[in-house]
Formats: structure tokens, C-alpha cells, sequence
């Protein structure tokens, strides 16, 4: 701080000299007249006090305090303001923080901060540009997530901050047009403003299109005045008939002018007005279209009427999990033969789209058809493990004798005697010659010369052990081709030319022709999974490897040692199997001594020397085979449903009490979200800002007294967990029950378990939030650290569920022998009006042997 005689107040961060000296008077630090400390100026420059110095009444407690503010000062003094402190490198370091918490909001202003200190810096630029873009899509998420919940005002403020953002990103303005203009957003582009902003206002010619598309009208829908049951006992004409029902319905009927009419009887007691129109149409042979949504039209049920009359609709059905040109084509083909000969169908793929314009019942089935069918594809991980063992033992013990004596003839030596006079004395000298036929009449021992080469003592011990193993996963998409290639790529000469001879040119020489094989790992595998959660494999597995070399011709050729598995076997999820196991065994026994005694029982010990050799050679390849994304099918996929007669296609409608008694559960393939929001930018982004949001709304595991509801017990959260122990390597479900249930909408919670001895595989909806048949959105996210968060909610705009049951399964596979707890450490609960429930977790215990 520094303070001001002029403003008389504290600014800034350093005292100058008369204010630091007023401060310390005025504090009590010391006291007197004035004082002066030599070498130290004001803040003009100038000394803070002129004359002698005087003695200064500083006690010892005084005097620290006093040097303290005065180093504080000075540093201050000399140091940049506090907003100047922060280098661009420190604003690096805390959006480098920011961004491994995943705060993309912090990050980005951080790296805003450090990109306007050094704009220069093209690292600094770098890193901003890509928060940015990553900001901008984590308020995109979150905003959808607040969409889907009915949160609208929530929804549009993550919007307009993420277009505040990041401007670029159209998917901010697109959201924002949805939720202000929803029938409309998904025609309307963003219009540049004239100040080069982007408006989501459409010009006069966008805005007559979007009226006039607007303004097209769907198929009809009858909508009577009365849906009480209809009882009718008569025996009249069929247009008499049809009247009555009309009038009881309230509705308007009208007669093809061709049709002919009979008498029928006719017997109806509380049927609905479907119902009933489909009985005396079956009855009288006739069939009904509507014409207004009180008026129907009646005629002969013949073709020809029927292909006069229907109407049709035009519909486009996109397909969100065909990913190529083959998927596509085999939804088409089925529909195309389900569907009447005369309906028409037309794939479009460059938008993975199918375009049908057909009647509204043939529409509706195609659209049943189309989510039975366009299903994502399940994906498995197979873990293949490689193990070589390498054993080579040398056992050398013995005593080698001398193994050859060498016997060499030689002539008898003869001695003269010479005089040499020489200043120090006489010497005499021994020379030999050659034979003669007098030496060899005369042989004796002395011309023989006999070498004998040494004895060899052998000790020796040699034991190699070599452990190779190689562990690659790969993940793959059902009935997918997928390779994997770990190793070196070796040139091999496969020909060779000479290019002089076509040419006339000699000099040119010999040109070698090379290709390249891949040595090391190579996995090359085709699953497909069956709806029992059964695996079948197409594997080959190679592990090769360059053992040697061989020159051929010239050119040095690598000898390669593989070893192959090739085949197709089918697995249950997580079972392990082992595909081959080779075994190589080879004994060596190596003597060497003295003929005859080396060989006797006791003596071979003495004279002769023996190494035993033996080697190993194990190989074992295993395969652990892991289901990581499932196509769940339910009663909805698979139930049959009423499509008419062989003439025509009529569905048959049933009223929400009867969809209710059937009890079909979740539907499986149903988008959570709303056809207009489209595709989640990021799945990993998606899910933090789930997170994020679940972290608002979780409670603590057990909440005060005072947040449980006076009209009953809170919710509770159980955790049903196997009361076996598990083995490593096995996988098992845990199950999360809900009960004392009361109009719940959603649940977020948190789960806590021991990431050494359990590892989280897959987590799937239960049977409670859909127990209606409503659509149930499940996001989770597991942090890495034995921390899953989970939330469940049911779609907006409907009630929530009462009772009990289950919420959700979590399933587990054990990695490791131990024990785990699997704690609910959050968890919460909303009601359909977005009020918080009082909720209370529990925890469970998992064995793992």
C-alpha cells in the first residue's frame, strides 16, 4: 500500500518515506521528535530527514515490527502492481492446472490472460484457441443436459455462454434457435447482421420458406368428440350402421358413391371407436379413410379403392448407427420387402438417410422396422497374452585324459669342437645332420621325440532361462476386421533382372527386386457377438521372429521362425481359452575320453569327460475376450405386432392403459434425446458436464433430520452385491435398488470401490424409471480412481415413478484377490417438478479370491 499526504489515503503497494515515518509514529512503533534514517529517500528522491540523528525509544518489539514494515515496503516498492505480478508463463501454469481438473472455464480465461501478456507467443495462442473450442462445447453439453431435464432458461444461459465463447461454433447459435424460434431453428440459418455479428433473425424470403413448410400438414388424425365405449346390438345396413357409430362418436360419415350396400348383423359391446369402425369393416368388407379430423370416407376394401384412396405421406428416416455403404443397404432391402411392392423407397448416403413415401401406417412400421435394425453395433476387447519360455541347461563334469601322443624321428646329434680366439676366450659348439644309413642302422630311444598334448579337467554348469511375454489388447466392432501389428518390417529379395540385356548397356548390372514382411506380433481377428453373450472369434495370431541369416545366390536372406494360430472358436464373455501350447524338449549327451576305461562304470568318471545338454522351448498364447459395448434388444424389438391382411397394411393402435398392462419395458433403441437437439459434440464432454451437474444436485449419504419429508421415510439407495466370493478374472453384476419411492424423476449418486481388486466394465438401466415404457437417458462416467458417477432421469414433460425396484446395474470384473467396498457415498433425487428428494445410500462388500 502506499500512502498519499496529498489524497491522505492508502493506494497503490509501497509506503513512501514521510508516510512509512507518519505510520510508525502514528502506530507507536517509535516516538520523539523528528527522525532520521540515513540512506533512505522519500519517494521524491530526496533525504527523509536533514540534521543529526537523534536517539530513538525503540523497544525490542517495536524495532521488529519497524524492520518488518520497512523490508515489506521496500520490496513493494520495487516490485510490479498485483495485477502486473502475474507473468504469462505463471497464467500457462494455472490453465495447465485448470484444464487436468477439467475446469474449461477457468482454463480458458487463464489462457486468455497469458495470450494478452505474450501475444507473440504462438504456444500461448495455441493453447487458448483450443480451450477455447473446448469451453465452448463443455457449456454445449452441459446446456443439452439441462434441455433434456426441462431446464429452458438454464439450457439457453449455457448456450449464449458458449457462444460468448467461442463465436465460431454454430452449433451455440443453433441450440439458441431451437430453443427461441423451435419451429424454425432447424430451417433457419444464422443471417450476418450488418455489423457482421450473427443473428438467428432469417430474412423475408428464408422466413415466407419456413412459413409455407410450416404451413404443410401431416397425416390426419381422427379426433372424436366422445371416446366412450361404444355398445350397439342391430341387424341393418352398413351404412346405417356406420352412421350410428358416427353419431355416438360424433363424427361424420360419408359413402364412396361406387359402394354398394347389404345388411349385416352386428354386435358390439364397450368397444372403442377403433375398434369398432375395424369390426364393421371386417364384417361389411369396406374400410374408412379420414377426410377431416371428424369426418371419415368409407368405400370397398379392394385394392383398386384402396390404391385410389390411401393417403400418402412423404417421411425421412436417418440412421444413426450405419456406419457404411453395406448397413445402409441391408435396412433398405428389408424394407423394401416388408413393405407393400408399390411403396416407395430411396437411400440417400451421402446423409445416411432413406426417404419413403408410402401411407402413414406403412410409415409408422417402417420407422419400427428402422429401430429394430439401426442398432449400434456391439464392440468387444480381447485380451491375448503371448508367453515364451526358454530353458537351455549345460551340465559338463569330467576328467579327459591325454587324448593323442605324437611320436617324431629324429637323426642322433654329433658334437665338434672349435677354437675361436676371441679377446674374452674359446667356446665349443653341438651340431646335428640329417640321417644316414649308418644312423639308421644305429637307432636307438634317443632318435625318437614323442609329444604328448595335456589332461583336461571339466567343471562346467550353464543354466539359461529367457520368459517372453507379450500382452497386446485390441478392440474391435462386431464383425469388423481388425489387425494389430507390433514388430519390424524386413526386406526379403524376391527376383532379380538384369537391364542390360534388354537395353544393350552391360554396365548397368544386376537389379535386385526386395518386399517387406512384418516380424513380431501380428493379430488379425473378426468377432461377432451373439445375443447370449457369446463370442465367436476369427483369429490368427502370428509371433515371428529373424533367427538367422542364409546367403543365396549373392544376397543375404533372413530365416524367419514363426509360430501361426489360425482359426475360429466361440467364447463366453470374459472366459479365458487357450489357443495353442507347444512344447519342445531335446536332450544332448556329449562324451569324450579315453576309449575302453572311459566307459567303465566307475572309471568313466577318471578318463573321460560328459556334457549333458538339455532345452525347452514353451510357447502358450491365450485370449480373454471382453464384451464393452452391448446391442440390447427388449420386448419392443422383438414382440410381434398387428400389420393388417395380406391386402393392405393397417396397423392396429392400443390406448396407453393397455401399453401399460403389457409392460414392455425400456425400448432399447431410443434416441434420449430429442430428434431436433442432434448429436452430442463429444461423448467424454458430454459426460463431464453430466458430472458436473450431478455434483450440484447430489446430497450427502445421510442428510439431517430435518431434510427428511414429514409424509414419509426419505428414498433409499441399496447396493445388492453377490454373497459369493469371486474369482480373479470372472465378471458379475451389482445392483442398485431403489425403494420408498415417490414420484421420482431422477437419481444422481456416486459409487466408491477399490480399483486394485474390481474394475468397472459396463453400467445398464434398470426396471424402475421405465417401468411405463417411457425412454430412460443413463449417463455415467468413471474417473479412473474407483469413483463412478451415475445419473438416471426419465424424458421431459412426464410424471415420475412410484415404489420400488431396480435403478440401475453395474457390472464388475475382478482383477485381483482382496476385498472392496462398494459405498454409495452420494446420492439424490428429484421429483417430475424438479424438487429435491431426501434420499439415503448404503454399501456393500465384495470377495474376490
Amino acid at each position: 500500500m502506499v500512502y498519499s499526504p496529498e489524497r491522505n489515503s492508502l493506494a497503490g503497494t509501497a509506503f513512501t518515506g514521510s508516510a512509512l515515518h507518519s505510520a510508525l509514529m502514528e502506530t507507536g512503533v517509535y516516538s520523539g521528535r523528528r527522525r532520521t534514517l540515513h540512506g533512505v529517500k522519500d519517494a521524491n528522491g530526496s533525504s527523509m530527514g536533514r540534521g543529526k540523528s537523534s536517539t530513538i525509544k525503540v523497544p525490542a518489539f517495536a524495532f521488529q515490527a519497524y524492520l518488518f514494515l520497512f523490508l515489506v515496503s521496500g520490496f513493494v516498492f520495487f516490485s510490479p502492481a498485483s495485477a502486473q505480478a502475474q507473468s504469462a508463463k505463471k497464467w500457462e501454469k494455472r490453465g495447465q492446472d485448470a484444464e487436468v481438473r477439467q475446469d474449461y472455464d477457468t482454463a480458458y480465461e487463464d489462457y486468455r490472460q497469458a495470450t494478452l501478456k505474450d501475444p507473440k507467443d504462438l504456444t500461448y495462442k495455441a493453447h487458448f484457441e483450443r480451450m477455447r473450442f473446448q469451453a465452448g462445447v463443455s457449456h454445449i453439453d452441459r446446456g443439452r443436459v439441462l434441455h433434456q431435464s426441462g431446464d429452458l432458461a438454464g439450457a439457453l444461459n449455457e448456450f449464449l455462454r458458449a457462444r460468448e465463447i467461442d463465436p465460431s461454433n454454430e452449433t451455440a447459435q443453433q441450440e439458441i434457435d431451437l430453443l427461441q424460434h423451435p419451429e424454425a431453428a432447424s430451417h433457419t440459418p444464422p443471417v450476418p447482421s450488418p455489423s457482421g455479428a450473427v443473428s438467428g433473425t432469417p430474412d423475408t424470403r428464408q422466413s415466407e420458406i419456413v412459413n409455407e413448410l410450416n404451413s404443410v400438414a401431416g397425416p390426419i388424425q381422427l379426433k372424436p368428440v366422445s371416446d366412450d365405449p361404444i355398445t350397439l346390438h342391430a341387424v341393418e345396413d352398413v351404412k346405417v350402421i356406420y352412421q350410428a357409430i358416427g353419431k355416438l362418436a360424433g363424427l361424420n360419415v360419408i359413402f364412396d358413391p361406387d359402394y354398394t350396400s347389404k345388411r349385416i348383423p352386428i354386435d358390439l359391446t364397450n368397444v372403442t371407436l377403433s375398434d369398432a369402425l375395424r369390426i364393421v369393416g371386417t364384417e361389411a368388407g369396406t374400410f374408412y379413410k379420414p377426410v377431416t379430423t371428424n369426418t371419415i370416407f368409407v368405400a370397398a376394401n379392394t385394392r383398386t379403392k384402396r390404391a385410389e384412396l390411401d393417403e400418402e405421406a412423404v417421411q425421412t428416416f436417418y440412421l444413426t448407427n450405419a456406419s457404411q455403404q453395406s448397413d445402409a443397404n441391408e435396412v433398405l432391402t428389408a424394407i423394401r420387402n416388408l413393405l407393400d411392392p408399390t411403396t416407395k423407397v430411396n437411400l440417400v448416403p451421402s446423409q445416411n438417410a432413406i426417404v419413403i413415401r408410402s401411407t402413414p401406417d406403412q410409415l409408422l412400421l417402417a420407422q419400427k422396422l428402422i429401430n429394430d435394425l439401426d442398432r449400434a453395433r456391439p464392440e468387444v476387447v480381447v485380451d491375448v497374452a503371448i508367453l515364451e519360455v526358454n530353458r537351455d541347461k549345460v551340465r559338463q563334469l569330467g576328467l579327459a585324459l591325454p587324448q593323442q601322443v605324437t611320436i617324431t624321428p629324429q637323426a642322433s646329434p654329433t658334437t665338434t669342437s672349435s677354437s675361436t680366439s676371441t679377446g674374452t676366450g674359446t667356446g665349443t659348439g653341438t651340431t646335428s645332420s640329417n640321417f644316414t644309413l649308418n644312423s639308421l642302422a644305429h637307432l636307438n630311444a634317443t632318435n625318437f621325440a614323442v609329444g604328448i598334448s595335456g589332461a583336461t579337467l571339466d567343471a562346467l554348469l550353464n543354466d539359461a532361462d529367457t520368459r517372453v511375454l507379450q500382452n497386446p489388447s485390441i478392440r474391435a466392432t462386431d464383425g469388423q476386421r481388425a489387425q494389430l501389428k507390433i514388430g519390424q518390417r524386413i526386406p526379403i529379395a524376391t527376383g532379380s533382372y538384369n537391364a542390360g540385356v534388354s537395353t544393350g548397356i552391360a554396365s548397368i548390372g544386376v537389379q535386385t527386386q526386395f518386399t517387406f514382411i512384418d516380424v513380431g506380433v501380428n493379430i488379425d481377428m473378426t468377432p461377432t457377438v451373439h445375443y447370449d453373450n457369446e463370442i465367436s472369434l476369427k483369429m490368427k495370431v502370428e509371433v515371428s521372429s529373424q533367427q538367422s541369416s542364409v546367403t543365396i545366390s549373392g544376397v543375404t536372406e533372413p530365416i524367419i521362425g514363426q509360430r501361426v494360430i489360425d482359426q475360429v472358436i466361440q467364447l463366453k464373455e470374459g472366459e479365458p481359452s487357450i489357443l495353442a501350447g507347444i512344447l519342445t524338449t531335446q536332450n544332448n549327451l556329449t562324451v569324450n575320453g579315453t576309449p575302453g576305461i572311459g566307459e567303465l562304470p566307475i572309471f568313466k568318471y577318471f578318463f573321460s569327460s560328459r556334457r549333458t545338454e538339455k532345452q525347452q522351448d514353451e510357447v502358450v498364447f491365450l485370449l480373454i475376450p471382453h464384451i464393452v459395448r452391448e446391442s440390447v434388444l427388449s420386448r419392443l424389438n422383438t414382440r410381434a405386432i398387428d400389420t393388417g391382411t395380406g391386402q393392405s397394411i393397417e396397423l392396429r393402435h392400443t390406448d396407453a392403459a393397455e401399453q401399460a398392462a403389457m409392460d414392455i419395458g425400456n425400448p432399447g433403441f431410443v434416441n434420449p434425446k430429442s430428434p431436433s437437439t442432434g448429436p452430442a459434440t463429444s461423448a467424454a464432454n458430454a459426460a463431464a458436464a453430466m458430472v458436473q451437474q450431478m455434483q450440484k444436485q447430489a446430497q450427502p449419504l445421510t442428510p439431517p433430520a430435518s431434510a427428511i419429508a414429514p409424509g414419509g421415510p426419505p428414498v433409499s439407495l441399496s447396493v445388492v452385491a453377490p454373497v459369493s466370493a469371486q474369482t480373479v478374472g470372472s465378471t458379475f453384476q451389482v445392483a442398485v435398488m431403489l425403494g420408498n419411492g415417490r414420484d421420482v424423476y431422477s437419481v444422481p449418486l456416486q459409487m466408491q470401490f477399490n480399483p486394485k481388486v474390481l474394475q468397472l466394465v459396463n453400467v445398464d438401466t434398470g426396471n424402475f424409471l421405465g417401468r411405463d415404457g417411457q425412454a430412460v437417458a443413463l449417463v455415467h462416467r468413471d474417473d479412473g480412481n474407483g469413483l463412478v458417477t451415475i445419473s438416471s432421469s426419465r424424458p421431459p414433460n412426464v410424471s415420475g415413478v412410484s415404489g420400488q425396484g431396480s435403478l440401475c446395474t453395474l457390472t464388475f470384473k475382478a482383477v485381483a484377490a482382496g476385498d472392496s467396498n462398494l459405498a454409495l457415498v452420494k446420492v439424490g433425487a428429484r421429483n417430475s417438478a424438479q424438487a429435491n428428494l431426501p434420499a439415503v445410500g448404503s454399501q456393500a462388500v465384495v470377495h474376490v479370491k
